[in-house]
């Protein structure tokens, strides 16, 4: 399911596909991810687009994380091929940066992955532009159900990251601080154990296809 969407989403987005299904990370945190964001074994979710961010005159298009304040993030082990695939996003696209205003009115600058490019849009993607996309890809890919609608949506990303690492054994309070869960204690460190956890995640596309991808169970 995820290899398949991929494959058929525009190609600008592939990127945040992978984002959400190999760091659990919700559409409008995906489109934030910028150079900031990439670690050693891990990425540093802080900001997520605006839902306004499409307007032209949107001053705040980077928010803070959903129920966290400005500054608070949380970091998520990252498998091999989320690094490949952050590496084949930049040998085509090059961060772009956007200079925003936070919530407490500083000037702030982010080398985003995710800003226009094409079609001479001057406006920031948001979740519902990517909604779009993605359900759009699900009709080329043959994931639809019988009235023709996309079978998934771009949450179901998120519950086979969550759905995935439960299976195979991850805590299910550590899976829902990588979710960013408000219910769970906020901790910015993850355990030198972190990726290794991850199981099939690390692996390639036919391994990763061998989960139940329906599940939709599980943390949201």
């Amino acid at each position: 399911m995820v290899d398949l969407i991929a494959a058929h989403i525009s190609p600008q987005y592939r990127l945040a596909v992978y984002l959400q299904a190999g760091t659990g990370q919700r559409p409008s945190e995906a489109l934030a991810f910028s150079t900031e964001c990439r670690r050693s074994g891990f990425v540093r979710i802080r900001w997520q687009v605006s839902t306004m961010a499409h307007r032209a005159d949107c001053r705040t298009v980077f928010v803070p994380l959903k129920n966290r304040t400005e500054g608070e993030y949380r970091d998520v082990p990252t498998a091999l091929f989320v690094d490949q695939e952050v590496d084949a996003h930049l040998s085509t696209w090059k961060p772009v940066p956007v200079i925003f205003i936070g919530q407490r009115g500083k000037r702030r600058r982010l080398e985003a992955f995710f800003s226009p490019r094409s079609h001479g849009k001057s406006t920031m993607p948001t979740a519902s532009t990517y909604g779009y996309h993605f359900k759009k890809a699900c009709q080329p890919a043959g994931l639809v159900g019988p009235d023709g609608k996309a079978t998934y949506t771009p949450g179901s990303l998120r519950h086979f990251f969550a759905s995935t690492a439960l299976a195979h054994g991850v805590p299910i309070h550590e899976v829902s601080r990588w979710l960013g869960h408000r219910s769970v204690n906020h901790d910015r460190h993850l355990r030198a154990s972190a990726a290794e956890r991850l199981g099939p995640l690390s692996y390639g596309p036919a391994e990763r296809d061998a989960v139940d991808t329906r599940h939709r169970g599980g943390p949201g």
